[in-house]
């Protein structure tokens, strides 16, 4: 991403994550299963004399598992954490193990250490860090539901990308490439930060269900670099065709919103890609990113932007493109998480539970139920 959101990441991947290891399938949509997987949570403190607290996304009938994010440490009903049904949320006891912040430290002074400038209130930063501070902070619930999902879904896309799904049914070679700022590249999963589990950032986990579902072999190519916005990606495509892509999964937004790109200029920037692309390789298709939301607090966002990214993506999905609308979704999960849920910087990363979204909704597009 740009060079202000404080580029911190590692080349190589920690051990890779498989599927068995979580216990469930992190590519598997939250929003068609009973059973919520690895809910992450980030407990605040909002005042003197209160319990710190977070909400659930769903009702739970029966909750299976809380543990630290980096399932090291189990904790224990009533002893670590209370379940308010009022509030559907989790609550700490007095002399709980899990991890919280009050809300003083989640907008420290402006100066402070782990911390970014500047909150919108102008009076303090946001706390902020990259690497596994997040990871650790934060905690992960499995539980049972008989809760509906009322939010967006995505659905199968198979026609709009005949080619990719020809190739994936008949079990032929396919090459794949991701093509994206620093979400893509994989900031903030716990495989790159090298902290347990190690989960794979979301391109991985799309391309291993692939593999699982179909039995395809897949090239995986992943160019994304930290601080590009669609200006790089424009410059920099040979990096793409190189790979000579069946599918390329285009991400971009995130950088181009924090500058206030015009809308109209940011699809022409995309429609600049695909052209240059296929006049490379005239059989890709393509999977456009619309990309999760940023802090609303930080002032390197832009919430106004994210949306008509998105509708500007819309416009240019037809046969050979389609839409993975991570900012619906976003704009969903927001009104019941918080960001410091979700996030894994504070700012404008995915922590392992988002990743596993964005795999959800792109996979969603490609593999039918």
């Amino acid at each position: 991403m740009r060079s202000f959101a404080f580029i911190v990441f590692f080349v190589a991947f920690a051990p890779s994550l498989r599927a068995g290891e979580l216990g469930y399938d992190p590519a598997e949509p939250f929003w068609v299963s009973k059973t919520m997987n690895g809910e992450s949570l980030f407990f605040v403190k909002q005042a003197e004399g209160e319990k710190p607290s977070a909400k659930l996304l769903f009702t739970p009938e029966k909750i299976l598992r809380v543990s630290s994010a980096t399932l090291e440490v189990e904790y224990v009903e009533g002893k670590d954490y209370i379940f308010d049904k009022a509030a559907n949320a989790l609550l700490l006891p007095e002399g709980s193990k899990i991890p919280f912040k009050t809300r003083a430290e989640m907008y420290p002074p402006k100066g402070s250490k782990q911390s970014i400038g500047a909150c919108v209130d102008g009076k303090s930063n946001l706390f902020f860090s990259e690497g596994r501070v997040f990871h650790d902070l934060q905690t992960v619930v499995t539980y049972t539901h008989a809760g509906t999902w009322n939010g967006p879904v995505t659905k199968f896309a198979g026609a709009q990308l005949p080619g990719t799904l020809a190739k994936l049914k008949q079990k032929e070679p396919l090459s794949v490439v991701l093509y994206g700022d620093s979400i893509s590249h994989g900031l903030n999963a716990s495989g790159l930060t090298k902290a347990p589990p190690f989960q794979p950032p979301y391109g991985q986990l799309v391309v291993d269900k692939l593999k699982k579902v179909y039995g395809s072999e897949i090239t995986f190519t992943n160019p994304s670099v930290p601080g590009w916005s669609t200006n790089q990606g424009v410059a920099n495509l040979k990096k793409v065709t190189d790979a000579k892509p069946d599918l390329v999964i285009i991400a971009f937004g995130m950088n181009d919103a924090s500058g206030r790109m015009a809308p109209e200029k940011y699809s022409a920037a995309i429609t600049q890609m695909m052209t240059g692309i296929k006049q490379a390789q005239p059989n890709a298709e393509f999977v456009l990113v619309a990309t999760m939301l940023g802090n609303p607090e930080w002032t390197g966002a832009s919430p106004e932007h994210y949306p008509k990214f998105r509708d500007e993506l819309a416009k240019l999905c037809k046969e050979g493109a389609v839409l993975a609308d991570c900012t619906s979704m976003w704009t969903e999960l927001l009104k019941t998480k918080k960001i410091a849920d979700i996030t894994g910087n504070g700012v404008n990363h995915p922590n392992d539970f988002a990743h596993r979204i964005y795999a959800q909704i792109i996979t969603s597009l490609l593999v039918e139920k």
